[in-house]
């Protein structure tokens, strides 16, 4: 099961301004951008985890906003339990954010999908 449902994350966009995207480029090497994809692998993990439903879901931005959306769930659960799936993952990105501002272009049209192992 799959809904449409977006939540913003944009109280925790990386600011602009001098030297802002420093640690915003998805394909640089530094030991600092590299530590920053470790933390976001671990923290998409534990929902994983935390959520044997879920299977996967995208972070998409429109104006600069980003927004949880496509959150595929399966099997079917009740709207109630869906949201807080939902709540579940956007509290995560938002306080890995928060934690991680420069993170915000790592997010950004991304989907993260359960591995199967």
């Amino acid at each position: 099961m799959s809904r449409r449902n977006d939540v913003t994350l944009k109280p925790m966009l990386a600011q602009s301004g001098p030297g802002a995207d420093a640690l915003a480029q998805p394909a640089g090497n530094s030991v600092e951008a590299m530590k920053i994809r470790t933390q976001l692998e671990l923290q998409v993990e534990s929902l994983f985890e935390r959520c044997p439903e879920l299977w996967g879901f995208s972070v998409r931005s429109e104006n600069d906003e980003l927004f949880v959306s496509d959150v595929g769930i399966a099997p079917r659960l009740s709207a109630q339990q869906y949201g807080e799936i939902f709540q579940d993952i956007a509290r995560t990105l938002a306080e890995f954010l928060e934690e991680e501002p420069d993170a915000s272009e790592l997010l950004r049209g991304r989907t993260f999908a359960r591995t199967l192992h």
